[in-house]
């Protein structure tokens, strides 16, 4: 699972191999997808052509090719809001890949993690 800051640019990853002999997909054009799962726009994606949520697939941006088939794809502050769950995933443009997605939630801003202790005495 990958994480997100809200109100914030944020770097996604995808990895991809072709659907004919899993090797790594490493040229070619790939575009990221972001889909709203929860909140305002749920089952909508992103587009990144004008910071705007469509009822129709559309691309959150385009990916860069790292290194053995890890791809990156910067998604504008725009598409990423507070409580809001997504899902992320990538294509090639000519259709060679398989498809794979995955849940992206937002990180912990404070990275505090609260837990309870029970200060209660029996009895009293």
């Amino acid at each position: 699972m990958q994480s997100f800051v809200a109100a914030t640019a944020n770097t996604v990853t995808a990895d991809l191999v072709a659907r004919a002999d899993g090797t790594p997909i490493t040229v070619g054009t790939v575009a990221a997808y972001l889909r709203a799962l929860s909140g305002a726009n749920a089952g909508k994606w992103f587009r990144s052509a004008d910071s705007s949520w469509q009822a129709g697939e559309s691309s959150a941006g385009a990916m860069s090719h790292v290194a053995d088939g890890h791809w990156t794809c910067d998604i504008a502050a725009a598409a990423w809001i507070t409580g809001v769950r997504y899902l992320l995933y990538a294509k090639e443009s000519g259709d060679l890949h398989i498809p794979v997605s995955e849940e992206v939630q937002e990180r912990n801003p404070s990275g505090i993690t609260v837990e309870g202790v029970s200060t209660e005495v029996e009895g009293s």
